[in-house]
């Protein structure tokens, strides 16, 4: 790209991607619902920028002297170019023409995993083209106003986009904030986070243990749990690309906890599988969870997380935890783990 402000742009945009991208992952509650829509906006707009600049791009690949002045610089430009369009072309099949998969792997999952990979490549294009960012191009009146006219693109194209999808009442329609389709038949589908694998549960056997940093430690058997019959609708959004509202019964965790008595000074809690899985819990967060036994009336089955699962409305799938057997209340804040589970 020959003008300064184009590569200010493409590195500018792709970080608000990633951002936001990431946002998204984590969090299911509509409160960051304006982050998704950037997210769709920016992407639009990082099209714009390639086709207001193509005619520069397409020549930058073509000039031999290029390819044999920096060959190797060449080629990772390419690999970046493709790989963004890439990214791009999946995100927007998948929002407007409706779920696929690929060797097992969802749509959603390609776009997120081809993204990541390519973080590398744009640190990389950003150190070579480091003089974009000297001040006089950041600060340029012309450089600000192309810049702005392709975030505005972005937006009416985003706009465009979703009205259609609205009328032609494609896939599209349907899907949520977060990018995920409908799953509103009798069952939805048995998902793993990563090595995960469906434990065997003997139910006689089957103990929850709530402890840590409270007062009374105690257990419970599951015919004590299935006697808990608070409810709770709540979507399930899974990162794998589709959601489904569900109606859940079980106990709720502040009633757990408040029966353990946390002791002052208490900052989060620990859900653990008996896979070994974890995921830590705010108290504000623990406060509307639900330890699930039920789901739309039924037992759990094992897939879904027989005996109990943890159901958080403003989570994301990977946060429901399943398999409990043990809740600890930790005497330090719930960022004392992972952003995402690594196994």
């Amino acid at each position: 790209m020959r003008f300064p402000w184009a590569n200010i742009a493409l590195i500018c945009l792709f970080a608000v991607e990633l951002v936001t991208g990431y946002l998204g992952l984590t969090h299911s509650s509509p409160d960051w619902i304006a982050a998704m829509h950037l997210h769709r906006i920016t992407g639009f707009a990082i099209l714009v920028l390639f086709f207001w600049k193509s005619r520069n791009i397409l020549g930058s690949f073509r000039s031999r002297h290029n390819w044999r002045a920096a060959p190797e610089a060449m080629l990772a430009s390419g690999v970046l170019l493709t790989g963004l369009l890439a990214v791009l072309g999946l995100g927007l099949a998948w929002s407007h023409l409706g779920p696929y998969s690929w060797l097992g792997f969802s749509g959603t999952t390609l776009h997120l995993n081809l993204a990541l990979l390519l973080i590398p490549l744009l640190l990389w294009h950003s150190l070579r083209h480091r003089i974009s960012f000297r001040l006089r191009y950041v600060a340029g009146r012309r450089n600000f106003l192309s810049f702005g006219v392709t975030a505005l693109a972005g937006l009416v194209l985003w706009q465009a986009s979703e009205r259609l999808s609205l009328l032609a009442d494609g896939p599209g329609a349907s899907r949520r904030f977060t990018g995920s389709h409908p799953e509103n038949g009798p069952d939805f589908p048995v998902t793993m986070w990563l090595n995960d694998r469906t434990p065997g549960v003997d139910p006689g056997q089957w103990r929850l243990r709530v402890n840590g940093h409270v007062d009374n430690p105690y257990e419970m058997g599951l015919e004590e749990l299935q006697l808990w019959r608070d409810s709770l609708t709540a979507t399930l959004d899974c990162t794998g690309g589709w959601y489904t509202t569900r109606q859940w019964e079980g106990a709720l965790v502040s009633q757990l906890l408040a029966r353990a008595r946390p002791r002052p000074g208490a900052g989060s809690i620990t859900i653990r599988s008996r896979t070994g899985y974890f995921r830590r819990y705010s108290l504000d967060e623990a406060s509307r969870a639900l330890l699930a036994g039920r789901v739309d009336g039924a037992i759990l089955s094992p897939g879904h997380g027989f005996p109990a699962r943890m159901v958080e409305p403003h989570k994301r799938g990977y946060d429901w935890v399943k398999w409990v057997d043990e809740i600890t209340v930790n005497d330090t804040g719930k960022l004392w783990q992972p952003p995402l589970p690594l196994t």
